[in-house]
């Protein structure tokens, strides 16, 4: 079996046709699973799935191993993906067709939303959440989205936050918890509505 490093080389030098298949193929049910657990819906993540490996073949000549892994360059992509799926307008269009048909609307959400004291983590991680937190989060500046999606999606450390956005450690965690704490009001605020 072929490196990803391998099938990378042959696609940026080559296009070979053959290497990205396979490389598609070896990682599209783990993005599509994480872009279902961010979007909580099949459809929406097959598209989105499509979509981010076009991006990725489409960009697989700025690819650096040296920087990242195939696979957390893959996953980088999918959070903007996300993050712009729901900063879209088919995403607003669609949040209020649902409510005025009576799918499940933001009011609906709400009333899932767990106490006060529960970590945002442990709010991002409810599914039904996902939708409020990203329509919040998709609101905030670029270097504040970029930070939340590199602690919270990719899971970094402080530390590695901060290497990866050329900041201090003090000025990732400032951001960081200030944007908490302002998502934990507005989902507070939703509970009241």
């Amino acid at each position: 079996m072929q490196t990803d490093a391998q099938l990378i080389r042959k696609i940026k030098k080559k296009h070979n046709k053959e290497a990205a298949n396979e490389l598609v193929n070896r990682y599209y049910m783990d993005i599509y699973e994480y872009v279902f657990r961010q979007v909580g819906d099949k459809e929406n993540a097959m598209d989105l799935t499509q979509e981010i490996f076009i991006l990725i073949l489409q960009n697989i000549q700025t690819f650096d191993e040296k920087k990242a892994s195939f696979r957390t360059w893959a996953h980088r992509i999918s959070s903007n993906k996300v993050i712009d799926f729901y900063r879209s307008s088919y995403y607003r269009t669609r949040t209020k067709e649902c409510s005025l048909y009576g799918e499940d609307s933001e009011e609906d959400i709400v009333e899932l939303i767990p106490s006060k004291e529960m970590d945002i983590s442990d709010i991002i991680i409810n599914r039904e959440l996902i939708k409020i937190v990203m329509k919040i989060v998709a609101g905030y500046k670029s270097e504040w989205i970029q930070i939340f999606k590199l602690k919270c999606f990719e899971e970094m450390t402080f530390e590695e936050v901060a290497g990866e956005l050329g900041i201090s450690e003090g000025t990732v965690k400032t951001r960081y918890y200030n944007m908490v704490k302002k998502i934990k009001m507005e989902v507070e605020l939703h509970e009241y509505r």
